[in-house]
């Protein structure tokens, strides 16, 4: 049993199987193809169901359209580059022709789907006409696509298969304004070019007005908006064009499409890889439904030698034989000029299905899309009888899916399943008064567990931990399937303190000094003041003893300071710091000067020093600090001597001499 593990995040894979004539030409002609290969992995879309892909006409002539045993050379093209190139994955989609090349009045790419418009065109990629398709029309082509080779064909039969697919379906049949093609022959016994581009038993040419709802509809297949793998809004069914010639002689061919009147609506034609080819009664490759069969294979040319083979063993060499295993099967028909190999592949109608990886999810819902990837068929039949492409679920279940194509079934199955988290609930985020003491429980027994602190990932194990720190606490508990995480963050409200600051804080006469707690929150901090005051600052120009409570709510921590205020005549209350911090970032105690209550001098000068005498600061602005610094360097950790003289309205005398040492932290 497949077993996936799906938890938050779904990471989707896929691969990309390359047709093996890609691999054959990488092996002939590596330096050409490398460009081919490179455009086809750019086509690649996971979700579309028909990858195109630009590539050098000579080698979709030489290597995918034409067969083996054919001589080409000569090969040319005419129009923009970006109108010729080849398909893949057509069985996927409605074409039910699975590679080849691409002729288009746009670009070869915009065949891709989904059908999201109703009437695309290409017109930014303008190219000439055509004068044989000017000729053929009656009127001037536009966006002309001209794929033209020589070849020798070995027998008197030519046969290749083509799609014809365009925007202008359905709106402009009978309108007499809808583009052109044709596949022009010219050669020994063909006067001028003959178009064999023709209606299966008629002589018309296939066209919009020739094949679609209205007439010879068994050949037309409408293509509604929003379908998937294809943009035409209408195309043929795989047609066939048969070309009646001279053996061993040399013919010219011509692969041609255009606009007429306009450059309006893109149109397509799609021709088959390895289809050009000497006819045989072999036909297109057979799938089957069963797997007990006997189907008779016909090599198509009586009187000729062949040769059966089937993965290089030689099965026969009789005109018909019967095979009843799966496989692909050539046959070697030997010619006048040569010998040439028809293939034939007999397949399962449809291989098999897949779903998805039978999935466990975790937690409590989930939500799962079902579906057959890149793929096509007639009919979807789910489990609870939905006939959509695909399902998508929300409950845990066995679901399976039946399909049908061409009468051919098959069913895939998927079991999904739904385990629990396992339970883990800290509560909310707590806030602890004093030291630290929790027990965090993980509460449910799990096989595992694993903690963190702080995003570290710690030694414990168990079901449960001690926390005796503040901080950030999470849990990974895992079960057989799955794991949950819970994470609580533990904040620590420490024993409160005040600081009012120095016990003695004088002040002149009229002037007012401030008083501040440091702590602004007074919501959650109660604060009072001997004053009658519950703000975290106050202020006064009177001598006294002042004191402050301040409680903690939360944690009912009290704290109390107090202070003596002098108010004096003199050169007032100076403080100088003894250390600062610049250039630490944190924007505190960055930059050093003397601190007063003190708001006009009559004289100020503040010098720095250091220990050799040199002076490094020289201000007369008590606003002015030192940062630091000397000529724009930083000056070294370290103590240095300030000198401060000043002189205030309530000076008395002299001026007011100071000096002293501050320590610069780094």
């Amino acid at each position: 049993m497949r077993v996936d593990l799906w938890f938050y995040n779904v990471t989707n894979c896929f691969k990309i199987s390359v047709p093996l004539y890609i691999v054959y030409n990488l092996l002939i002609r590596p330096f050409k193809l490398f460009t081919l290969f490179i455009l086809f992995a750019a086509s690649f879309s996971a979700k579309a169901q028909l990858i195109v892909g630009e590539a050098d006409p000579y080698i979709l002539i030489t290597n995918v359209l034409v067969g083996k045993g054919l001589t080409t050379n000569n090969i040319t093209y005419t129009g923009h580059k970006r109108a010729c190139g080849f398909f893949e994955n057509g069985m996927a989609s409605k074409l039910k022709m699975d590679a080849g090349i691409i002729l288009s009045t746009g670009i070869a790419v915009g065949a891709k789907g989904p059908n999201d418009a109703g009437n695309k065109s290409t017109s930014e990629l303008p190219s000439g006409g055509s004068v044989l398709l000017d000729q053929y029309a009656g009127g001037t082509t536009y966006d002309a696509a001209v794929l033209q080779f020589d070849f020798i064909p070995q027998t008197e039969d030519i046969i290749f298969n083509y799609i014809f697919a365009s925007e202008e379906y359905p709106e402009y049949v009978d309108k007499n304004v809808s583009d052109i093609f044709g596949f022009f022959i010219s050669g020994p016994g063909i006067t001028g070019e003959q178009n064999v581009a023709l209606i299966p038993g008629k002589t018309l040419p296939v066209s919009i007005d020739n094949i679609n709802h209205l007439r010879n509809s068994q050949f037309f297949n409408l293509n509604t908006l929003g379908e998937k793998t294809l943009q035409a809004d209408g195309f043929t069914t795989v047609l066939t064009a048969f070309l009646k010639l001279q053996p061993c002689k040399t013919y010219t061919i011509k692969l041609a499409i255009a606009d007429v009147g306009d450059r309006l609506l893109d149109s397509y034609v799609f021709m088959e890889a390895g289809s050009f080819q000497h006819k045989t009664n072999l036909g297109r490759d057979t799938f089957i439904c069963i797997e007990n069969f006997d189907i008779e294979l016909d090599a198509g040319n009586p009187g000729r030698r062949v040769i059966w083979r089937k993965n290089g063993v030689i099965l026969d060499t009789t005109q018909k034989i019967k095979v009843n295993s799966f496989g692909t099967y050539e046959v070697e028909i030997f010619t006048d000029c040569g010998s040439f190999i028809a293939k034939k592949k007999i397949l399962p109608g449809v291989s098999d299905i897949f779903i998805g990886n039978d999935t466990i999810y975790c937690g409590d819902s989930l939500s799962r899309k079902l579906e057959v990837k890149n793929r096509v068929f007639d009919s979807y039949l789910w489990s609870d009888n939905s006939t959509d492409e695909t399902l998508t679920v929300k409950k845990p279940g066995m679901y399976w899916l039946e399909i049908d194509r061409g009468g051919c079934k098959k069913r895939d199955s998927v079991l999904i399943s739904l385990v629990p988290l396992p339970k883990i609930n800290f509560g909310k985020d707590t806030i602890v008064c004093g030291a630290v003491n929790l027990i965090l429980s993980a509460q449910e027994k799990a096989l595992k567990y694993v903690w963190y602190y702080n995003a570290n990932q710690t030694a414990d194990t168990g079901i449960r931990i001690l926390a005796v720190k503040p901080g950030t606490y999470s849990v990974q508990s895992f079960n057989t399937y799955c794991n949950n995480r819970d994470t609580i963050s533990i904040v620590q409200r420490r024993v409160l303190t005040v600081d009012l600051g120095p016990p003695l804080r004088e002040i002149c006469q009229n002037d007012t000094i401030s008083l501040r707690t440091g702590i602004r929150d007074t919501l959650n901090f109660a604060t009072k003041w001997n004053t009658g005051a519950a703000t975290s600052t106050i202020y006064t120009n009177t001598s006294g003893i002042y004191s402050v409570t301040v409680r903690d709510k939360l944690c009912n921590f009290t704290a109390t300071d107090s202070v003596l205020v002098n108010v004096y005549e003199g050169v007032g209350n100076i403080w100088v710091p003894n250390a600062f911090t610049p250039g630490d970032n944190d924007a505190l105690n960055a930059t050093f000067k003397p601190v007063s209550d003190i708001g006009k001098y009559n004289y100020y000068q503040f010098l720095i020093f250091d220990r050799w005498g040199q002076k490094l600061f020289d201000s007369t602005d008590p606003n002015a600090a030192w940062d630091g610094t000397f000529e724009n360097k930083a000056c070294e950790n370290g103590v240095y001597i300030w000198s401060l003289n000043v002189k205030s309205n309530c000076s008395k005398g002299d001026n007011n001499f100071q000096k002293g040492l501050v320590h610069l932290i780094r």
